[in-house]
């Protein structure tokens, strides 16, 4: 049986590690051509070799999402390459622990600057093209910090908020145009980025406040990625996605 998502082109930004890779990896199994995009070259060839070890086509790009020129470039590139691009799934984030109080510009500026700019860029960049072909499939990544907030992350906390009435003012603007787009609030997951910024102590108390004793894999976000970029997803659009265990 043919997958929906056959030979539909798929970009994915922080696709070298954690969700982001996981999502690249699920959409080329449903044989999506997936542009595997990172700041980091050799982890995104990485991802690139994995994909085409199993079959499947893939193109890495090294892009530092809160560049707006390096974001042009990407979507050119796999315009180039691809002829167009049916689904965007803006993975690349980062997050640095910081109090308020000791908080510097840079450090501020820098989360926003992947977290947010880089999403807006993304989706300025290809929302054009997708318009402009009435199709498109735009998933964003949000995070339950931005409902909860974040000791020592309120950088992290207000970027992902932001994201959220973002997606929700794109949808409204693209949708028209028959382009969807949703963000996917995800709680804890067990990704290097989430290991980096908790303590062993603060990772095992996380987990025992979850009804299934666990937090949620890359692997598990991916399946949604999939979904919201399938005929799953056709009907949706505006809408934030929670993947998590915790009820409150």
């Amino acid at each position: 049986m043919t997958s929906p998502l056959a030979s539909q082109i798929a970009v994915v930004t922080g696709a070298g590690s954690g969700i982001g890779r996981a999502a690249a990896l699920a959409l080329a199994g449903e044989n999506a051509r997936v542009v595997v995009a990172d700041v980091r070259a050799d982890a995104a060839a990485t991802v690139r070799d994995e994909i085409k070890a199993k079959g499947g086509e893939a193109l890495a790009v090294a892009t530092d999402v809160s560049d707006a020129a390096a974001v042009e470039k990407l979507v050119a590139t796999a315009l180039d390459a691809f002829g167009q691009i049916h689904v965007l799934f803006n993975s690349a984030g980062i997050s640095l622990r910081r109090s308020v109080v000791d908080m510097t510009d840079a450090e501020w500026h820098r989360v926003l600057g992947v977290n947010l700019h880089g999403t807006f860029y993304c989706c300025r960049a290809v929302g054009r093209h997708m318009a402009q072909r009435g199709y498109g499939r735009i998933i964003n990544m949000a995070s339950d910090r931005a409902t909860f907030g974040m000791v020592n992350g309120a950088h992290y906390a207000a970027s992902k908020g932001a994201v959220i009435s973002l997606t929700k003012s794109l949808a409204l603007e693209l949708g028209p145009s028959g382009v969807t787009v949703n963000a996917i609030n995800p709680g804890t997951t067990d990704t290097p980025m989430a290991r980096g910024t908790l303590s062993d102590a603060e990772w095992q108390s996380r987990a025992r406040q979850d009804p299934l004793g666990r937090f949620s894999t890359p692997e598990n976000i991916a399946r949604l990625v999939v979904f919201l970029a399938g005929p799953g997803g056709e009907f949706m659009t505006g809408q934030v996605v929670t993947v998590r265990m915790r009820f409150g």
